[in-house]
């Protein structure tokens, strides 16, 4: 046997092994991926990642497993232009609002609503990112 064949089975061992000693978490995990997919109503899909680390000079091995719902948040907007001036957003006409738009459609909200949103959503996953 080659020692890269030894990693490899080494590597599959180890797989079963880590998803044996997670697999609480994986699945409340796995839980939390549907219920989200739900609320979004959007397909659910739970990320499940293995990396190899080989360590050269160390010659030792890293096996990591690492799982979780994946959480996106996009922004489009035009590029500033310095010599063009802004007007602040208390006096425009419209209050300001955030679009989010997915291949299910499109919703709308204001400004304070989305950062309220945005604020729950960071302290609710704060722990993940921990």
């Amino acid at each position: 046997m080659t020692k890269l064949e030894a990693i490899g089975h080494k590597a599959a061992t180890n797989l079963v092994n880590l998803i044996s000693d997670a697999h609480v978490d994986i699945l409340a995990a796995w839980d939390g991926c549907i219920a989200e997919a739900q609320a979004q109503e959007t397909k659910p899909k739970l990320k499940l990642s293995y990396a190899i680390t080989l360590d050269l000079d160390k010659n030792c091995a890293d096996y990591d497993l690492s799982f979780g719902v994946r959480h996106k948040l996009s922004l489009t907007s035009p590029i500033p232009d310095p010599a063009q001036a802004t007007l602040p957003l208390e006096t425009s006409a419209a209050p300001a609002s955030v679009t989010l738009k997915t291949d299910k459609g499109s919703v709308t909200a204001p400004l304070g609503v989305f950062r309220d949103a945005v604020r729950q959503m960071r302290a609710a996953t704060a722990d993940d990112f921990a």
